[in-house]
């Protein structure tokens, strides 16, 4: 088995996971499940409540669910029907050659991507590094491109407090409280390099 330092977080959590959901790991890991409902009750219907609670994030859910729910979602055909052909769309999507990039812009490769340099991207609620509009534009941007099969990479800033949380007292003022974000149990991971030290 791999050292620690040579594994990817998606590998840490298949780790954790019965051997017919490890395919969920890898999906997890790609906010690519966040642009379809379909994609996204793959993760609801393994605890809908703990989903709700976490904030539709998917790491979290598949690190924190007691072992007793993992194997009833593993011992469902038909919701294992459903794994396999989730993890056969992604493969597909993250193997295609033959995307629009590809075709009209071929001098821009993953050797020699764009880089968009933004504030904030606000991909999905469970990275909550955003907080307005052009936040989400942002992150439609980042969708858009990799449906397209634009190689491009996202340089912004990763705030340990996302946008407040705010609510209205009994007086009608409003209140806010900052929340820490747990970055190791969120969709993400440290880029580092071949001696496992990060490179930002």
């Amino acid at each position: 088995m791999a050292n620690d330092h040579s594994m990817t977080a998606a590998q840490k959590l298949q780790q954790k996971l019965p051997l017919p959901l490890k395919p969920l790991a890898d999906i997890a890991y790609n906010y690519w499940w966040s642009w379809t409902n379909d994609r996204i009750s793959l993760f609801r219907n393994i605890d809908p409540e703990a989903w709700h609670n976490l904030k539709h994030n998917p790491v979290a859910l598949l690190g924190s669910t007691n072992y007793v729910k993992l194997t009833q979602a593993a011992n469902d055909p038909v919701y294992i029907k459903r794994v396999k052909a989730l993890a056969e769309q992604f493969d597909r999507y993250m193997t295609q050659k033959d995307t629009w990039a590809s075709t009209v812009v071929p001098q821009i490769t993953p050797e020699n991507p764009i880089a968009y340099f933004c504030a904030e991207f606000g991909v999905h609620e469970s990275l909550p590094v955003y907080s307005g509009g052009l936040g989400i534009l942002a992150g439609d941007h980042l969708k858009s491109a990799s449906d397209l099969g634009i190689p491009l990479v996202a340089i912004g800033l990763m705030y340990r407090q996302g946008y407040f949380h705010q609510r209205l007292n009994r007086h009608g003022w409003q209140e806010e409280s900052y929340i820490d974000n747990q970055f190791d149990q969120m969709p993400l991971e440290l880029l580092k390099n071949e001696q496992g030290e990060p490179i930002t």
